[in-house]
């Protein structure tokens, strides 16, 4: 009797230590992601020697809503992506984002007596110009372009840390696309988003064998991928009857998530967290993987907007902790204890024995 108890009592102290592991590998412990979609030169020879035109090979196409006028992003060098945590009251994290792009293309349309608002610095324009809306149910409309060195773009958002809620202003607008927390992981299903459109978890797989790779660093197995069900959109610019910037139809949201921890690793398109900040639509092209994949026929490389570089740690004085074990604690404290227990547990079995 006493032999089973022990072994109830060891089998208890194993899962107790597996959900400590998994708790302390959540999103919580991550102080900063920064994720790249990379210019790379070879890629874009390769595309204009199929005919393509420079001007149609970007690492980032975005369209972003700022004091209430829509822009088209267009951008020809690297576009980095940067999430810094930190813990916040009553059960949120706040990430701060920012948004780096180089080699910029910016187009918006706007009717009469309507000006273009400014997001970025008079001092990182290369040229402007207008040209007038050539549809003939917006002939009053005119088209502005900049071209600019350079553009950054910040905001801030809510996790809220129950249901990993991206949370702005009070609105929910749907799951973190930066996270899928492997203690209740994203399922065929789930919902995803819940503004300004709803989407559904249609398709999930989990590759166990297969790593993935993005320069000098290596994705490992297992990675999971969520695939949503279709849904379609329109953002059409606010003013009289509506411009339309974009309409998409039958588009799908898709990440791959290390499956261990739960970060995301790649994904080419945006989601809630962009969505908070003003960035309505996006697609991501990191040149670099689709060189290896399209040309060198290597589909071991990531593709979209790519994990670069995270941090983890203690969070600093002032911020307000979620009490989870740091993992390399959480190993030595509970293996030592499975250790002591399991040698106590041989030790009284052999005893028994003589």
């Amino acid at each position: 009797m006493a032999k089973h108890r022990l072994i109830n009592l060891l089998l208890l102290v194993a899962i107790l230590m597996v959900s400590s592991l998994a708790s302390a590998s959540e999103f919580s412990n991550y102080i900063s992601l920064t994720y790249i979609a990379s210019r790379y030169d070879p890629y874009i020879q390769y595309r204009v020697s199929h005919g393509d035109k420079p001007d149609w090979i970007t690492t980032s196409l975005m369209i972003y809503n700022y004091s209430g006028v829509l822009y088209v992003i267009k951008t020809y060098n690297d576009t980095v992506i940067g999430f810094n945590l930190s813990n916040e009251n009553k059960g949120y994290v706040i990430s701060h984002v920012k948004i780096e792009l180089s080699n910029v293309t910016v187009m918006t349309v706007l009717p009469s007596g309507v000006r273009p608002p400014i997001f970025w610095k008079e001092t990182d324009v290369l040229s402007a110009k207008t040209e007038k809306s050539h549809d003939p149910d917006f002939k009053d409309w005119t088209w502005y372009v900049f071209k600019l060195r350079k553009v950054t773009i910040t905001g801030s958002y809510l996790i809220r840390e129950f249901d990993m809620q991206v949370v702005k202003d009070g609105k929910a607008y749907g799951h973190t696309m930066l996270f899928d927390n492997p203690l209740h992981p994203l399922e065929n299903g789930s919902t995803f988003s819940r503004y300004p459109f709803r989407t559904v978890i249609g398709r999930v797989t989990v590759d166990n064998k297969n790593s993935k790779k993005w320069k000098n660093i290596t994705y490992y197995p297992p990675l999971k991928t969520v695939v949503t069900e279709e849904y379609s959109f329109n953002l059409t610019q606010p003013f009289g009857k509506g411009y339309p910037i974009e309409i998409v139809q039958m588009a799908t949201l898709i990440y791959t998530f290390d499956a261990s921890d739960g970060k995301l690793v790649f994904t080419p398109n945006g989601g809630p967290d962009l969505w908070a900040v003003g960035i309505l639509s996006a697609s991501f092209s990191d040149e670099y993987g689709l060189y290896q994949v399209e040309v060198k026929h290597d589909d071991s490389y990531a593709v979209g907007l790519v994990l670069k570089s995270f941090k983890m740690g203690v969070k600093k004085s002032g911020t307000v902790s979620f009490h989870k074990p740091d993992v390399k604690t959480a190993y030595v404290f509970y293996g030592s204890l499975v250790i002591l227990l399991t040698t106590v547990g041989l030790t009284e079995v052999k005893k028994r024995r003589r």
